[in-house]
């Protein structure tokens, strides 16, 4: 926002404190942020049950080798979506758009429930991820433009408290329908809670008004071919063979460019590239360890899906706790210190569960290695979208965060599929599932080390001219 908004010695001490919780929950707008709370969660618990009970369906379908496009097929269609949506929010408002995003992602859920092979599965998470992005930038987009700059970082912490009932129950509760009645119900048991939250959160848009239309509209082109050359690329590393080489070579060819002209158009508002750039490594660092921790458990270590969720459990609640903790600090923090912070425990985190790839390692030490990283990521994850809401110009909040949801989405459907493509090589290779892993996390902590190298050029302080 403007500097005569952010600006001055008044403004540094009502950003020193904390935004009450009454205020962030008052009039039009609080209505709006218990729907968008409700949503997550219901999104949340979605996620971590898939995350859960993916080794069993991996199993019922016999779909290994394809592990890990169930994570990022989902997050490449959300590169398809996302900046439509940004574009849509500050075009229209919000309320259609998200009515299209939430059918989408209704349907997907049926369908990956329904599924009777694991293509057909990975279709219901890219229609899943298509709608998911939808939901995300229209959400983001009017926190951005609804709300007051003060309340913005209680409303990210709201959002991340959101999951820690589903991270408590929503793990076990997957494992516990995967043992019963089968996973299949991990899915349409979410169907009708899901409607009940949507029609909450569509009626609550009322309360944001429909901004002009902006001027610099987000390049949906790039986001396109960034999407293509993503998919080509990791498609190719699955197949794990030589005749897939020309494959690879084509994404990296169509994705490198699009992401370098997606980043570039940013540039013009002081630290948001570099912003954006940091969103993609942290989601990068973070996504490429997270969904194989279950299957590092189950298959080498011997534990139940049942035990395994606890760790997914314990990385969901220490990233809400960090996010929790995250609010009450941004206003008195530099972004680049707790930005430091976050990816060091990131790659703590890292190294810990790559040590329980060997059967000497005390399973303790990948199970408090995980919630290190949560912490980490609670902490970094919503002061990069600060300084992005911070860095938008007026009139193009929506397509600032969508940019930053599409690069985000980007490192989490890379990570994954970079992770899975270890894996699947791997395993051709006849190296095994150790050595796959162990490359995946190995990924996860280059990363990780990259975000690290970068966060001195985040900016010192909040606003948009650098100052409070």
């Amino acid at each position: 926002m403007g500097s005569a908004r952010s600006s001055g010695p008044g403004a540094a001490a009502r950003r020193q404190q904390p935004v009450p919780w009454r205020e962030v929950f008052s009039g039009a707008l609080g209505r709006l942020a218990f729907g968008l709370f409700l949503l997550e969660a219901l999104t949340a618990v979605q996620i971590l049950v898939v995350a859960t009970v993916m080794p069993v369906i991996a199993r019922d379908l016999s779909g290994l080798r394809l592990y890990g496009w169930a994570f990022s097929g989902g997050g490449l269609a959300t590169v398809i979506t996302i900046p439509l949506g940004g574009m849509a929010v500050d075009r229209i408002g919000p309320r259609k758009p998200f009515v299209v995003a939430l059918g989408a992602f209704a349907a997907g859920t049926l369908l990956a429930g329904a599924a009777p092979t694991m293509p057909v599965f990975i279709a219901g998470r890219f229609l899943q991820g298509l709608g998911a992005g939808g939901e995300y930038a229209v959400g983001l987009g009017a926190v951005a433009k609804g709300f007051p700059e003060a309340h913005r970082a209680r409303l990210l912490a709201l959002i991340a408290v959101a999951w820690v009932l589903p991270g408590l129950l929503g793990p076990s509760y997957g494992a516990l329908l995967a043992s019963t009645i089968g996973w299949r119900w991990a899915f349409f048991t979410v169907l009708p809670l899901l409607a009940g939250a949507g029609w909450l959160t569509i009626r609550s848009f009322a309360g944001v008004a429909i901004p002009s239309p902006e001027d610099r509209p987000l390049n949906v082109r790039q986001a396109l071919l960034l999407a293509a050359g993503a998919a080509a690329f990791l498609g190719g590393l699955t197949l794990a063979s030589v005749r897939a080489t020309p494959i690879v070579a084509v994404g990296l060819i169509v994705g490198i460019p699009a992401a370098i002209g997606l980043v570039r158009g940013a540039s013009e508002q002081p630290g948001l590239a570099v912003g954006l750039v940091a969103g993609f490594l942290l989601s990068f660092s973070f996504f490429a360890v997270d969904g194989f921790v279950p299957l590092l458990l189950t298959r080498l270590r011997g534990r139940s899906v049942a035990e395994a969720s606890i760790v997914v459990t314990l990385a969901t609640v220490s990233w809400s706790a960090g996010s929790w903790w995250q609010s009450r600090v941004s206003g008195r923090s530099r972004p680049r210190t707790l930005v430091s912070a976050g990816a060091a425990a990131i790659c703590l985190g890292a190294g810990g569960v790559a040590a329980g790839l060997l059967h000497g390692t005390p399973l303790v030490i990948p199970y408090v290695a995980w919630t290190v990283a949560g912490v980490g990521m609670g902490v970094a994850y919503p002061t990069v979208y600060l300084v992005t809401m911070d860095r938008a110009g007026r009139g193009t909040e929506g397509v600032a965060v969508s940019l930053l949801l599409l690069l985000d989405s980007l490192g989490v459907a890379t990570g994954a599929g970079l992770g899975g493509a270890a894996i699947a090589i791997a395993r051709n290779a006849g190296a095994g599932l150790r050595t796959g892993l162990g490359a995946a996390f190995g990924l996860a902590a280059v990363a990780g080390l990259g975000l690290l190298a970068l966060t001195p050029a985040l900016p010192s302080s909040h606003g948009t001219d650098g100052s409070y």
